[in-house]
């Protein structure tokens, strides 16, 4: 049954940073959206291309490998693959934070 982990303090992450951490033993991407926190899974869906620790510019994150851009709040491809097109969305968590500590449900 899913249920919420603690991640990271709210202030390791200042606004438009992201970063990867270990929730329950998963590899999570948490960023900060100008003070919204967000969880998403750390791998671009395209191919696989970490996306945890790249710079999150109004609430959108940037995939290394072939510029696919992704809305972290929601998980929706704003911008397709470079190249092939490739649309598909991020796998979004649900965050609470609790006590300055940013909590993911999974």
């Amino acid at each position: 049954m899913p249920a919420f982990y603690d991640a990271i303090p709210t202030d390791f992450l200042e606004s438009g940073e992201s970063t990867t951490v270990n929730v329950d033993g998963f590899p999570i991407a948490i960023a900060n959206a100008s003070g919204v926190y967000c969880a998403f899974q750390n791998m671009c869906p395209h191919q696989a291309t970490p996306l945890g620790g790249r710079p999150v510019v109004d609430g959108v994150i940037t995939c290394s490998q072939h510029a696919s851009k992704y809305d972290v709040r929601t998980g929706e491809c704003v911008k397709p693959a470079d190249g092939d097109g490739f649309s598909q969305g991020l796998m979004t968590f649900e965050v609470e934070v609790v006590d300055e500590v940013v909590r993911v449900k999974v």
